[in-house]
């Protein structure tokens, strides 16, 4: 039988050195969570949800914990801005269109930085940052989100 080498595994073979986000990496989790008490937020309001250094590759299994039912179709879509200029890199790279109308768990890993086996890698800081979409954010709605990526 063949054998195929990974993208990593011909690194290896090469000798060339695997980036730490690559390869054996550290796995975090960027948490973030809305206030309890909060406005409505209007269709294109972003929200701010953290920062994560240069260099890294955000994971499959993005999760966002909807506690309370929300506005009908209600989406957000979560995007990277880089942190030092602020220019947009993608608004919806690493989710488009999550349903955030009743409460669940929801995905929130099928942009396209993340989804269709992509091999990005932040060029830069960047902030990580919710667009919503559909329909108004209901006020005081809870959501947790959790967005796993791999980096040093």
């Amino acid at each position: 039988m063949a054998e195929t080498n990974s993208v990593q595994a011909a690194k290896i073979v090469a000798g060339k050195k695997l980036m730490p986000a690559d390869s054996h990496g550290r796995q975090r989790v960027l948490i973030a969570t809305l206030p309890a008490t909060h406005d409505a937020y209007a269709v294109d309001d972003t929200i701010f949800l953290g920062r994560v250094p240069a260099n890294t590759r955000f994971l499959l299994g993005g999760v966002i914990g909807v506690a309370d039912a929300g506005t009908a179709s209600s989406t957000l879509n979560i995007g990277i801005r880089n942190t030092q200029t602020g220019a947009v890199i993608d608004a919806d790279g690493l989710a488009a269109g999550v349903d955030i109308s009743a409460a669940a768990v929801v995905k929130c890993d099928t942009g396209d930085l993340i989804a269709k086996a992509s091999e990005y890698f932040t060029p830069a800081e960047v902030d990580v940052y919710a667009t919503v979409k559909g329909a108004a954010l209901k006020a005081d709605q809870k959501m947790k989100f959790q967005i796993p990526y791999v980096t040093d």
